[in-house]
């Protein structure tokens, strides 16, 4: 099972459509996911797939071995 840049949410991007990254060294990212994933649970189906994609991530970004606040 590889990632296939095609999967990505990233391919699905328009020209100029605004988007926001977060980086694992950054040390706010997880709890924004986790954040995101409350707010899709209560305005959402709490049981898609990209809820337990997005935990997988937070907890992936926790354990990035070099991590910091945003500079």
């Amino acid at each position: 099972m590889g990632y296939k840049y095609s999967d990505s949410c990233l391919a699905k991007v328009t020209a100029n459509e605004p988007i926001f990254v977060l980086r694992a060294q950054d040390k706010l990212a997880p709890e924004v996911i986790r954040f995101w994933v409350q707010l899709a649970r209560q305005y959402g189906d709490p049981t898609t797939t990209k809820i337990d994609e997005a935990l997988d991530c937070a907890r992936a970004m926790e354990a990035w071995p070099t991590r910091k606040y945003p500079d």
